[in-house]
């Protein structure tokens, strides 16, 4: 089978030799990368000027590749803070009934926080009965140390994860080898490349990008989802990733920077508003593999009257609020069954739900029925 030549346009901010390689558009197989000459966006028509690295021909019908639109999954519970196993399937058929490209599951937005081993399974297990195999699930699997992430890890595979995402160590900050060793036993605990999950806000000590970079080499990392928000880190990640000759599918987790993750080279995203609004998330995405940049930026203006709708007065917009204000949404629109959040979260007052129904429903209701219209 002949492997055709791919050219790999890269930004005019871009800065070195591009990658010229080949790709098994039919089996799939890895590319081979080499050094060539230099070929910009500068040097292209305008509306090709700012066509991001992260649109170039790509395996995307394998479930082992990352990309588009990932929700985080939220954690619907009963009054009693059980798992809402009804809920949940439901919620997860209508994201992948709205086109969204997998899910994530048990991250910050599904409160993994609050479940045991055996919770963490089980909602990984009802997000690929859910599935149904339409979409591939990513399970977070990361915990305070090697032997407790390799358990999680092991038991979301045999719960039907297609692949694993991993938080490095919480509480006690390790240097950059244990990190390392780290990934490498869960790697070798699943037997294939994880995902790094970069969430620097909320962990003592993450990967660096150096890390990163040598973790792509050795393949242990088959992506990364940078949940900082950070465009200048990000930045820099994807210049290493390219200077290094290695390629790796990279996500933002930010909300509010989904579009400038795509202009940087973001595969896509994975953005806790797709709870609420996933055909909006997929239109944009859809909109910046098109190199419509006009449109993905108003999208993304949409989705900042969204989020600025989300915070009740007087009140700071933090994870266990945001998972809050998303369950009575989705509740009020029939999705789930109640609002409850695991303890000690402190539930909505009858004034936070009111607000939230007055300012964030019309919204939503008008980002996820444009499409309607054309």
């Amino acid at each position: 089978m002949r492997s055709s030549p791919l050219v790999v346009v890269r930004p005019w901010y871009a800065i070195g030799a591009p990658q010229v390689g080949t790709f098994d558009s039919e089996s799939g197989a890895k590319r081979h990368w080499e050094s060539s000459s230099v070929l910009t966006t500068s040097q292209l028509c305008p509306k090709d000027a700012y066509m991001p690295l992260a649109f170039t021909p790509e395996n995307e019908e394998s479930s082992y590749h990352l990309h588009g639109v990932l929700p985080p999954v939220v954690l619907p519970m009963t009054p009693d803070g059980e798992i809402d196993s009804e809920s949940l399937e439901s919620h997860v058929g209508h994201l992948v009934a709205a086109g969204v490209h997998g899910l994530w599951a048990n991250g910050t937005t599904g409160e993994f926080y609050s479940l045991d081993g055996e919770g963490r399974a089980e909602v990984v297990r009802l997000c690929a009965k859910a599935a149904a195999g339409r979409v591939p699930v990513v399970a977070h699997v990361g915990d305070t140390s090697t032997s407790l992430a390799v358990r999680h890890a092991r038991e979301a595979v045999a719960a039907g994860a297609a692949m694993v995402s991993v938080l490095p160590p919480y509480f006690v900050g390790f240097d950059q080898d244990e990190l390392k060793r780290h990934y490498r036993a869960l790697a070798h605990a699943v037997d294939g490349p994880v995902v790094a999950y970069h969430l620097p806000q909320f962990i003592p000590a993450t990967l660096s990008i150096d890390s990163i970079v040598e973790l792509v080499a050795d393949g242990i990392l088959c992506g990364a989802k940078d949940s900082s928000s950070n465009m200048v880190w990000f930045r820099r990640l994807q210049r290493r990733l390219r200077d290094a000759g290695t390629p790796l599918p990279c996500l933002t987790g930010g909300s509010s920077v989904a579009d400038l993750g795509y202009l940087l080279g973001a595969v896509g995203s994975v953005s806790s508003t797709g709870n609420l609004t996933p055909r909006h998330l997929v239109r944009q995405y859809e909109a910046a593999r098109k190199g419509d940049w006009d449109l993905v930026l108003a999208l993304q203006e949409q989705s900042e009257e969204l989020i600025e709708s989300l915070t009740p007065p007087g009140k700071s917009a933090a994870p266990g609020l945001t998972n809050s204000v998303y369950k009575h949404l989705l509740a009020v629109l029939g999705r789930i069954d109640s609002d409850h959040s695991a303890a000690p979260q402190t539930q909505l007052s009858d004034e936070d739900r009111q607000y939230v129904e007055k300012h964030a429903l019309p919204v939503i209701g008008r980002m996820e029925s444009a499409g309607d219209h054309g």
